[in-house]
């Protein structure tokens, strides 16, 4: 038997735009993606298959609503690193302790994923190289070839393409998700009817405010690259979302320098210089029965 356990980190996004429609209905987007410290932990056991046995595959998570079959991207991932690398005569149990919360435009299922074809990947020698493993990736998800680079990524494509960049520099961020539903699929049908489906006759991607928070963040500047934050999201999404709209004011009335949604949300992030008010800020967060964390950026 033998195991590995690693840490799958959430992602946020410092700034998401989309530049267009393909025409298989897929959006193409530009921007940024910053992997944080709230990390779920995924456990990958190997046991060898005796004579006549066929290879089985589970999964376990300490999150009762999340499933445990095919339906969860983590399984998914295993099922396609062994197809894609012709190794998988092997028992694999999957294990998943769930810090990040589901659904909240966060990558939790991403992560999972990417942790899987990664700890696979060592596991079995290393068969594909990171570039390959992100191409697997792709077929699970738009954000799983993220998260098995991780750090701080320039993003175009439907995701796929990656340009390594200067992460947010030490600062504390407190990320809160009150667990408000958001369809994904319904918020890119939304920002379609609000944007003309992004054919250039209504909506013109904010490239050089994409450029400026790459400055910034070269530069170091926390408060500089909050001026050139954004989210095309947030203005499908926070009209309809009172509670992601109320954590985004309460981070900002608690001291952050800058505060945004993360992904289609509805979780929503704030970026602290002071350590002291991200923590106060938690605890109010938390006493109003809100989850929320203090974390930090992650490099690569």
């Amino acid at each position: 038997m033998t195991s590995l356990t690693l840490s799958a980190p959430a992602k946020i996004n410092l700034f998401l735009d989309i530049t267009g429609r393909r025409p298989d209905g897929y959006h193409t987007i530009s921007g940024i993606m910053q992997a944080i410290s709230l990390c779920d932990t995924v456990t990958l056991t190997l046991t060898p298959v005796a004579d006549g046995e066929d290879p089985r595959y589970t999964l376990t998570c300490t999150n009762p609503e999340l499933p445990t079959d095919g339906k969860n991207l983590a399984f998914r991932a295993a099922v396609a690193f062994f197809e894609a690398t012709g190794t998988g005569n092997t028992h694999l149990h999957m294990h998943i302790e769930k810090r990040i919360p589901a659904a909240a435009g966060m990558a939790g299922g991403s992560t999972n994923a990417a942790a899987v074809l990664k700890g696979l990947n060592a596991l079995m020698d290393h068969p594909l190289t990171q570039e390959a493993l992100c191409r697997v990736g792709l077929t699970l998800g738009a954000d799983v070839p993220f998260c098995v680079k991780g750090g701080a990524q320039i993003t175009e494509g439907v995701g796929e393409i990656l340009t390594p960049c200067a992460s947010l520099p030490p600062c504390h961020l407190v990320v809160a998700c009150a667990g408000e539903g958001v369809s994904t699929p319904a918020a890119y049908k939304k920002l379609d009817e609000m944007y003309g489906s992004f054919d250039g006759t209504v909506y013109t991607p904010r490239s050089d405010m994409l450029a400026s928070q790459l400055e910034a963040l070269k530069k170091g500047d926390i408060g500089r690259a909050g001026e050139y934050a954004y989210n095309i999201f947030e203005s499908a999404v926070l009209p309809t979302h009172s509670k992601a709209g109320y954590i985004k004011r309460t981070l900002e009335d608690g001291g952050a320098v800058w505060a945004m949604m993360s992904g289609s949300g509805p979780s929503v992030f704030g970026v602290f210089a002071d350590e002291d008010a991200a923590r106060a800020t938690v605890d109010s967060l938390r006493n109003q029965d809100i989850p929320a964390w203090v974390c930090e950026p992650m490099g690569i």
